[in-house]
């Protein structure tokens, strides 16, 4: 919907609640009498606007949940803020009143890789300053053919940002490679139901095999050390596994971290910005 006409319909609706008398001449305009026996069922969907609405005004009106003061580019500033925005509207539901984790993650990731373009040509006046630089923290990029950053896989982007600025965290770099991975797999992935019974079939197979597993299917390491038979079979057998990577992508999808993703985009911009 656009913006002005959200905020029409916001006013609108806060003179409703502040006047009766608009209020009741507004329902009279709309066809809504008090005598109808649907009455309950229109004030059940009238609040629902009012919320569905609200909300959404509040998401346009406030400012982004990311501090992007720092860019100074007007154009990239406001696309990133634009997307901060859609991001957390698919988070609420206000966008076509459903929440929806994939586009949620689409957008996140829109912001990822326009901060990782940024940040390489901020910090270098060339772009073949810039694939030297990708070059020195990420060794096997293949970027010697690229013509721009945008040609650049968002893969070796991120490995070598990782590896430059936040080296010892693994959660920033897990995190935003599954993001990754649901941008790729959107159109290609099973329904929530089957991926949940891959989920179940797979933990009994890992719990068959004796290895401690928690409530979240995750494998309980500090008590698998303590089994030193068990531990090599897990590292032998297990670990590096395609099978045993899908399964931990597919237990973070259907856990839908959207507060870990958020968290984890702020790193990035902080990061981004204290190394500028």
């Amino acid at each position: 919907m656009d913006d002005k006409l959200t905020a029409v319909l916001h006013k609108v609706i806060q003179l409703s609640k502040q006047n009766p008398e608009f209020n009741a001449e507004l329902r009279k305009e709309l066809g809504i009498t008090p005598s109808a026996s649907v009455t309950s069922v229109n004030e059940q969907r009238i609040s629902h606007i009012e919320e569905y609405l609200g909300l959404d005004y509040s998401i346009d009106s406030q400012p982004s949940l990311i501090d992007y003061s720092y860019v100074l580019e007007d154009e990239i500033r406001e696309q990133l803020i634009s997307d901060n925005r859609e991001m957390m509207r698919f988070r609420y539901g206000t966008r076509y009143h459903e929440i929806c984790f994939d586009e949620f993650c689409r957008f996140a990731m829109l912001q990822a890789e326009m901060l990782f373009n940024y940040y390489y040509n901020k910090k270098n006046n060339t772009f073949e300053k810039v694939k030297q630089h990708i070059k020195q923290y990420n060794t096997d990029a293949n970027v010697a053919n690229a013509k721009n950053l945008s040609a650049i896989q968002f893969a070796v982007k991120l490995w070598a940002f990782r590896n430059e600025l936040l080296s010892d965290d693994r959660d920033f770099y897990t995190t935003w490679d599954y993001i990754r991975k649901v941008r790729n797999t959107i159109s290609h992935r099973s329904p929530e139901n089957e991926i949940s019974l891959e989920l179940k079939n797979y933990r009994e197979r890992l719990e068959s095999m004796g290895f401690p597993v928690n409530e979240q299917g995750t494998i309980i390491f500090y008590k698998l050390k303590k089994d030193a038979e068990r531990f090599n079979l897990f590292n032998n057998t297990v670990k590096s596994t395609e099978e045993y990577k899908s399964y931990l992508f597919s237990l973070w999808l259907i856990s839908k971290p959207f507060d870990n993703i958020i968290a984890q985009l702020k790193k990035l911009s902080t990061t981004v910005r204290d190394n500028l």
